[in-house]
């Protein structure tokens, strides 16, 4: 409704002078696509055969996440049929590509009308002079995300979806109009010289094109509208216009007293209407745009504290990427707005856009919703040293300013990520890397310089990874602001070396801005331990770091701020983690559905009262008897908030009171077999709840038996499959009257950071966790069951693998290399004595990496329970998971 006020307070102020209204929509339904290139001319194309689809459109949707390795990275075609009025003629048409992966060509009726590099900023081409009026019109676009060595990001930690992947809208203006064709921007800047709490100055600057053969005589006029649409100031200035020219105008000193201030928690947003009209009595409207203005000043101490209105603001959020599940990058503009409004609900007010300016509509809601923004262009791990590249990199830069310059969230613009991480392994000598380094600190002094003259008032930023060579080499010096990619406790070192690590930073580089600008474990919503360790990608562990994490970060004054690695799960085809070709970073999984941890997250930074029990993802539970009374096992439970006390209840009883620390309280509960009903009730009356269903495993299988036991071989964590609903517990070694392995060891995989099991991609399964983990070298698998029969289900993967594998930079672990050489295994397999399987050659039989389920149909006699022997006839025998089933 106050949109609708606005527009007519507009209509009814130059009624009587006429309103000519830009014309601006999208063109995104009904495209015709084709995969691949063709040999012809663009005039050959026939696309009546080509697949129907709407834009936003990603052709890497589907096989960036298949069982094939790599992904479609080349070519491919789009058309459009676009009928395109009489009425237009004399008008500039002007189409605009929010964006599209990685190199555009743009013809219309065959004739080429420009081309873009770079896959994450908008771009757009004037058509009006290809154009048949009053007739259909053919858009034909290529698309290419093939590598190129002069296009960033040549690598990284996340898919380059090919395809045109964000809105296109075709922008029809007058023949004077506001530059349309300014890198795609606005054409027009906002500016705020002076901001402070007794009045605000406000400027607008750009430039105007008269497309027609006549001098034009014009008014630029500013209003300033605040949030209830009443106009607070106007100004204008008036210009002559050459004949077919752009001309540059200036609005200055647009004063406003007691402005209210942009600001997480209060993001205040004024319009600032400008127009062009004929300089005449009764004189049109020629064009007019309507952009946000949001009043407020920041900078950063001489402690290196952030400032926001003259107060410090500590900043505190996540990165986030574009893609989605199903979808990859091709997001419409709700999916966009939803995972912001989602960040800010989390009780952040920070965001770091990784690793690529993101669509307009990411700006708009940092706008509307009140969150600070750091937007960088994607120049991820090295450089090409070539004058292409540079140049590719410097004007991506001023695209990507100049799109979001508008916008008062954005504070932060970056240039650069992880610059030395792929010197680490440089074989060259020491004088080469010394010399590739002066080449990456070279490029990112031009890209700073470019950075500052374009907006001064932003500040400059980089992400490095954690290495002394970017203080050693001279790259910490260039930006104004550092960012630290840390992962201390996950890919190195322990949790508590993070504060060394700042404080030494400081001590070194006091006053140096510095943000923690990525951090974070993996963790799959399906694993689950009693003892969190890294790399076992539990929920638990994530929980561990994050909230060890938080507690050293905010215990440090100096420290600007922190953002999370990442807000979202999102596609990486080159990983092959618990779930393959994703990382799980996130603090939210790839559909946006919730891990736990993000109730630690609100109940340190929500002002409403936050009462959680960590367990949503945990509701079904198993363990082993542990305590003197029969069918109980105790369990911790985990709960969130942000009140003095909570009490817990269970099925109904107290369980007692305990004092909230840091944000959580742990519960050691008495879990009985069956349905469990959990209630946390806070000091404040604020409760939650929550139904766990808990299989207690008796102590003395012997004695009680069991219906049904599923192990998960060789792992520490307990793994569910939601699809099966088959809970896959911890394993052990055999004990008598229970249940394990006998002989062998659960494998683990070397390196930097040992992991038990192997990284890799688990062929034929959704179910890796079970598969990535085993025993190698096992004589036995016992259970000591009554009498009676059984289902067994023996789980394997062969990890000797005669393929080579890529080695992910990120995960610091030699990925299985060390079993690329070893002989073929082969062993038999006997059941209480009864050979069920002979000569089990898994890798000659089904193939390297790739789940294979045995199932077997026994009975338990004469006391002795099920025993599963594995007789190795070469190499070591392995198991990944065993479960046991009663049948009749």
């Amino acid at each position: 409704m106050k949109k609708k006020i606005f527009i007519f307070y507009l209509i009814l102020l130059y009624a009587n002078i006429g309103f000519a209204q830009r014309i601006d929509f999208s063109i995104n339904s009904v495209w015709r696509f084709h995969k691949g290139d063709f040999d012809g001319a663009i005039a050959d194309i026939d696309a009546e055969k080509w697949e129907i689809v709407n834009i936003p459109h990603t052709w890497n949707a589907s096989d960036a996440f298949d069982e094939d390795p790599g992904y479609y990275r080349g070519v491919g075609w789009y058309t459009k049929e676009l009928k395109v009025p009489l009425e237009w003629k004399g008008k500039r048409v002007v189409i605009y590509f929010e964006g599209a992966n990685q190199t555009t060509d743009v013809f219309v009726n065959r004739a080429k009308v420009g081309n873009h590099i770079g896959g994450y900023t908008a771009f757009s081409f004037d058509l009006s002079d290809q154009l048949k009026y009053g007739e259909i019109n053919t858009i034909a676009v290529k698309v290419d995300n093939g590598m190129d060595a002069d296009v960033p990001p040549l690598s990284a930690d996340f898919t380059f979806y090919g395809g045109i992947y964000r809105n296109v809208k075709i922008i029809v203006a007058e023949s004077v109009h506001f530059d349309l064709t300014n890198n795609a921007s606005d054409g027009i800047f906002v500016e705020t010289p002076i901001v402070n709490e007794q009045s605000a100055m406000v400027s607008i600057r750009g430039s105007i094109k008269n497309n027609t053969s006549d001098t034009k005589s014009v008014i630029i006029e500013t209003l300033v509208f605040d949030k209830e649409n009443k106009l607070i100031i106007s100004k204008s200035v008036k210009k002559k216009l050459e004949p077919d020219s752009k001309t540059g105008f200036l609005i200055e000193n647009l004063s406003i007293s007691n402005p209210k201030l942009w600001s997480p928690d209060n993001p205040y947003l004024y319009q600032a209407s400008t127009i062009i009209k004929e300089d005449r009595e009764d004189g049109a409207v020629l064009d007019n745009l309507i952009l946000p203005l949001g009043l407020r000043w920041f900078d950063f101490d001489a402690e290196g504290r952030f400032l926001l209105n003259g107060e410090p603001l500590k900043l505190i959020g996540a990165n986030r990427h574009q893609d989605f599940l199903g979808k990859g990058n091709a997001l419409s503009d709700d999916y966009h707005y939803n995972d912001y409004k989602h960040i800010k609900e989390l009780g952040f007010n920070f965001v770091r856009l990784a690793h690529y300016p993101q669509a307009p509509e990411v700006y708009r809601a940092c706008d509307e919703l009140g969150i600070l923004v750091w937007s960088e262009i994607p120049i991820v791990n090295t450089i090409t040293e070539s004058e292409a590249f540079e140049q590719n990199s410097l004007n991506m830069q001023r695209e990507h300013i100049r799109q979001t310059y508008n916008h008062p969230s954005v504070v932060l613009y970056g240039y650069m990520n992880e610059q030395f991480l792929l010197l680490e392994y440089f074989r060259g000598s020491e004088s080469e890397k010394e010399q590739k380094a002066k080449k990456i600190v070279a490029l990112a002094q031009q890209l700073n310089d470019l950075t500052k003259e374009e907006s001064p008032t932003r500040y400059s930023v980089m992400a490095f990874h954690g290495n002394q060579s970017y203080n050693e080499w001279g790259l910490a010096e260039v930006p104004d602001v550092v960012g630290w990619n840390l992962y201390f406790g996950w890919y190195y070192q322990e949790l508590e070396d993070l504060t060394k690590f700042l404080d030494e930073e400081n001590r070194k580089y006091p006053g140096r801005p510095t943000i923690v600008s990525e951090y974070g474990p993996g963790a799959d919503v399906r694993i689950h331990s009693r003892e969190p360790v890294a790399w076992d990608y539990s929920e638990d562990y994530q929980y561990k770091l994050h909230a060890s994490y938080l507690k050293q970060m905010m215990n440090l004054p100096y420290l600007a701020g922190f953002a999370a690695w990442n807000f979202a799960d999102f596609g990486s085809e080159m990983r092959s983690d618990a779930i393959p070709f994703v990382n799980q970073k996130g603090l939210v999984n790839y559909d946006r559905t919730e891990k736990d941890v993000c109730a630690l997250y609100r109940a340190w930074f929500k002002q409403n009262p936050v009462l959680y029990i960590a367990s949503r993802n945990y509701t079904e539970r198993a363990g082993m008897e542990n305590t003197k009374e029969s069918g109980v096992c105790i369990d911790l439970v985990k709960i969130f908030s942000n009140e003095q006390s909570v009490e817990l209840l269970l099925n109904g009883k107290s369980l007692g009171k305990k004092q909230v620390k840091d944000y959580e309280v742990n519960f050691e509960v008495p879990f009985q077999d069956g349905k469990n009903s959990l209630l946390a009730v806070s000091n404040n009356g604020h409760s939650d709840q929550i139904q766990i269903n808990y299989t207690v495993i008796p102590a003395n299988l012997e004695e009680n038996g069991v219906k049904e036991l599923a192990i998960n071989v060789g792992a520490k964590v307990s793994f569910y499959d939601p699809e099966s609903k088959v809970l896959w517990i911890p394993d052990k070694e055999y004990t008598a009257n229970s249940w394990g392995y006998i002989g062998g060891t659960p494998y683990i995989t070397a390196g930097q950071r040992p992991k038990t099991g192997i990284s890799n991609n688990i062929l034929g399964t959704e179910c890796d966790p079970l598969y990535q983990t085993f025993v190698e070298g096992l004589s036995s698998y016992k259970f000591d069951v009554p009498n009676g029969k059984y289902k067994i289900t023996l789980c394997f993967q062969e990890n000797i693998s005669r393929e080579k594998k890529n080695d992910l930079i990120y995960n610091f672990l030699n990925n299985n290399k060390d079993e690329e050489a070893k002989d073929p295994r082969e062993f038999n397999v006997v059941i209480n004595g009864k050979e069920v399987v002979k000569d089990l050659n898994l890798e000659k039989s089904y193939g390297s990496m790739r789940a294979v389920s045995l199932d077997f149909e026994v009975e338990a006699e004469n006391e002795d329970g099920l025993k599963i022997d594995f007789s190795p006839i070469s190499g070591k025998a392995l198991l990944s998971g065993i479960r046991i089933r009663t049948y009749q």
